[in-house]
């Protein structure tokens, strides 16, 4: 018997390619094993392979048994993102733009479900719209909510809106369980046309209110990971200590940087350092930027408990709070964290930068560095805006250093912006929290110079990375972010429109290179944060792949993370694909091909464990909002209309709190909505409310378990 396969990845791989190159749109299992030159011995491996790829949604089976590219067959697969209102969108896997779902069309999918999505093929230019056809894998089974009684019967009303409900349930084993209380019920059974899901209750949180019962709601809400489990923490116990750190770097002929001066500099509050700075002035003016990664794969081997657990979480996620870390603290604030004046194992990528922002020559080198200073963005912000001398660094050349690093920082910025960068930064919000985790303080952070710092130099080096790999032709987990669809840039410019934004009114058709234009064009306006957010709202997600497709909004061919190995999954991934390159030997063919087969679903993970953290991180900052608004009932504040609904307005303060003034809360009017305009008029006054328009808010409700506020105009009564 001929072997044409090695193994289920390279099966995929030439399967996918087939139905990929294939003038039919599907082909019967027959047609597939001639393409692939198999014979009949082999067909029972094939057959299963092409079920366990349906299964997967990789591959879509048809009438007639036949099997092709869900894309090809207007079908895409992803996860669904749900609505409190019912309705939903799918995020693809494809990268495609997101699709809109209907409460009818959902059939029985629920918010978190990965699906499978048949296209609308009515043409609509606003949004894609379509409809479930089949549920992949449930996204959650396990749902928090309240406990109530109706009639005779329990049932659990999800804290989570965008999940259907209510959940029936029994009493059963958890008498201490009283209605109003906060359970975790199991989904039994979903619900079915006008029939409820059915669940068990299977953990009682306790009462509304107390701050134990908020932090494990959240913790179950998000499905927030606890501890790391006994086994990650057992293999810490067999990893080579703070002593061995020279032995190592000797007997692996590491490049030994410790006379290198360099520094660290994070947030000053920050305890895991990832990352070190350097730079020296090389012949003819050149920049020599050395920029120094903790090296995590050393520690965190393939495939070991450590890594298992890494992978499963695949991020550190930041709430308000506290941080839940990718890897335990033994690594993470200590052996792996590049704290000031203690030898640590690193990968350093040293670049010469010519005036210009080019890179000239790159180097890259496992390495053995000792960090001299640990600076905070704080400090190093206070010394480049004049409000502190050079004395606030410990040496008179730390200054001269950051001096060069801020020169330096601004030409890769220009250089970057130039070649068509989208400057998106949106300012967020910073909390200032009591020892009780109450708010003290909700303010508007913006970035920087020092940060800004930061971020240049690691943009440039995950770019030099990613250039590297995919020169050698090694495998590589990029980081992709699509170009806009058209229907968004149509919606975007329609948008910008009514809002009389001058620079939209100039482009006829808006493309995605005119969004550059744009942001430049309103910066410093009123309007700017609302403009940022909008054209924000217009591109499509950034993901994880295994194929390089470019950076749209950074303007970049390629780009990968690399810097952030600590606290991202797919930064440790390239790790130790540039760690295996630069060893005697490098990365056989057969070695690459099986990193090439995994990295898709490495990609996935990662993608997805992503979006949950930035989802669980968003709620934190939101319920922390609500609660320090809760303060502020009754007060006044100046607001912009970032959004305009049939039923309320959404108003963004100054501190970044948003909240919405409910349609009934306009009482001087009847007030008519207009779609097409984003605009509510009302019927006798013909005052009307418009995306931008500033407005004067009064608090009137906040509720901290939701993260909602609630504002009146402050003109009128609340009532």
């Amino acid at each position: 018997m001929k072997k044409h396969h090695n193994g289920a990845g390279a099966i995929r791989s030439k399967i996918l390619d087939l139905l990929k190159r294939s003038r039919q749109h599907s082909l019967t299992l027959k047609q597939i094993m001639a393409g692939l030159d198999m014979n009949k011995n082999e067909g029972s491996i094939i057959n299963g392979e092409l079920k366990k790829m349906a299964g997967e949604g990789l591959v879509i089976r048809t009438e007639g048994n036949r099997y092709g590219l869900p894309e090809r067959l207007g079908i895409l697969s992803g996860v669904l993102q749900g609505n409190r209102r019912g309705f939903a969108f799918l995020r693809p896997e494809q990268k495609r733009d997101d699709v809109y779902i209907s409460a009818q069309n959902l059939n029985e999918a629920a918010h978190g479900d990965r699906v499978l999505v048949k296209l609308d093929r009515k043409k609509n230019r606003r949004k894609r719209e379509g409809t479930v056809i089949g549920i992949l894998k449930r996204g959650q089974s396990r749902l928090v909510g309240t406990l109530r009684r109706e009639g005779k019967r329990y049932y659990v009303f999800p804290d989570d809106q965008r999940f259907p409900g209510p959940v029936q349930v029994p009493l059963k084993g958890m008498t201490q369980a009283q209605v109003g209380d906060k359970v975790v019920v199991e989904i039994e059974r979903w619900a079915q046309g006008n029939k409820p899901a059915r669940g068990k209750l299977v953990e009682y949180i306790g009462p509304v209110g107390t701050r134990y019962t908020e932090q494990m709601t959240f913790k179950h809400r998000f499905e927030l990971p606890g501890e790391h489990p006994a086994q990650a923490l057992k293999e810490l116990e067999s990893l080579p200590g703070e002593k061995e750190i020279s032995r190592l770097a000797a007997e692996q002929k590491r490049a030994d940087l410790t006379d290198l001066q360099m520094v660290t500099i994070d947030d000053e509050l920050a305890r895991d350092f990832d990352d070190a700075v350097s730079l020296e002035q090389a012949a003819g003016g050149v920049y020599r930027l050395g920029v120094h990664i903790a090296d995590v794969s050393q520690y965190v081997r393939q495939g070991k408990a450590l890594d298992r657990e890494a992978l499963k979480r695949g991020t550190t996620i930041y709430l308000v709070e506290r941080a839940i870390h990718m890897l335990p603290p033994q690594l993470s604030e200590n052996i792996c964290s590049l704290q000031a004046g203690k030898d640590r194992l690193a990968v350093s990528v040293i670049m010469d930068i010519d005036g210009e922002g080019n890179l000239i020559e790159a180097a890259f080198k496992p390495s053995l560095i000792r960090v001299d200073e640990r600076l905070s963005y704080q400090q190093v912000e206070a010394y480049l805006s004049g409000r502190e001398e050079a004395s606030v660094f410990k040496g008179r050349s730390v200054a001269d250093m950051i001096d060069r690093m801020a020169d330096l920082a601004e030409v890769l910025r220009t250089r970057r912006m130039q070649r068509g960068s989208l400057d998106l930064d949106i300012p967020e919000a910073r909390i200032e929290v009591d020892e009780e985790g109450a708010p003290l303080k909700v303010e508007k952070r913006v970035m920087g110079q020092s940060e800004s710092l930061i971020e240049e130099f690691m943009i440039y080096c995950n770019e030099t990375v990613a250039s590297y790999l995919e020169e050698k032709n090694l495998p590589c987990l990029y980081r992709i972010h699509a170009v806009p669809a058209e229907e968004k840039l149509v919606a975007l410019r329609e948008t910008l429109g009514l809002m009389n934004i001058k620079a939209a009114a100039k482009m006829k058709v808006l493309k995605p290179g005119d969004l550059k234009t744009l942001l430049e064009e309103t910066k410093g306006e009123q309007t700017e944060k609302l403009v940022r957010y909008l054209v924000l709202r217009s591109l499509p997600q950034a993901l994880y792949s295994a194929f390089n497709e470019g950076h749209f909004g950074l303007a970049s061919e390629r780009y990968c993370h690399f810097t952030s190995p600590i606290r991202r999954y797919p930064d440790l991934v390239v790790h130790r694909i540039l760690k295996q390159h630069l060893l005697p030997g490098g990365y056989s063919k057969e070695k690459a091909k099986r990193l090439q087969a995994r990295l898709p679903g490495i990609a996935q993970q990662s993608s997805e464990r992503e979006r949950a953290a930035v989802e669980a991180e968003r709620a934190s900052v939101e319920m922390k909002k609500a609660h320090y608004m809760e303060q502020k009932l009754g007060e006044e504040y100046t607001g912009i209309i970032n959004g305009v609904t049939n039923f309320g307005l959404f108003v963004e303060l100054e501190n970044t709190v948003e909240g919405m003034i409910p349609v009934n809360e306009l009482k001087d009017d009847y007030y008519i909505y207009n779609e097409k305009a984003a605009l509510l008029t009302g019927e006798r006054t013909r005052k009307s409310y418009r995306l931008g328009d500033s407005v004067q808010v009064k608090v009137i409700r906040a509720n901290r378990e939701e993260g909602k506020v609630t504002f009146a105009p402050a003109e009128e009564e609340a009532g």
